[in-house]
This record gives C-alpha cells, structure tokens and sequence, in this order.
C-alpha cells in the first residue's frame, strides 16, 4: 500500500477499482497489455517519475542487462 492509499477508505477504494478495470479491460475480459498501459502512464503525467521509481527499486543487474539491450538495438539502427 503506497501511502497516497492510507490516506483514506475512498482513494483505496478508487485504485482497486481501477486495477480490477485494468484487470478486465477489454470485452473478452483480457487484461491491460504493456503499450496501453504505457499510454495511460504518459496521458497521466506520470513517464519520468515512474521511469525513475522503477529504475531505482530494480535489481542492478537486470537495470544493466536491459541498458545493454538498448545499446546494441541503437547500433543496429545506426
């Protein structure tokens, strides 16, 4: 629980519905895919703070794997 959640019983409330909307979102009941879920992250304002926030609280060497990824994917489009 993060703790813009212990503020109250209605902004709890709030964010498990939204997870259970995102959980369900499509009529066939599929969950939220990793682009939407980048564009809802953008349209809130949220892009760089929650790059920083995972970034930070990630294992380093994962951090440092994917890094490397980034370099020889901008290599081979160069």
């Amino acid at each position: 629980m993060t703790a813009q959640m212990d503020e109250n019983d209605y902004t709890c409330n709030r964010v498990e519905e939204v997870i259970s909307m995102l959980r369900s979102l499509t009529h066939k009941g599929d969950c939220v895919d990793g682009e939407t879920m980048q564009y809802i992250i953008e349209r809130v304002g949220l892009g760089e703070q929650l790059t920083r926030q995972l970034m930070m609280s990630a294992d380093r060497g994962y951090v440092e794997m994917l890094w490397e990824e980034i370099v020889e994917l901008e290599r081979m489009n160069d």
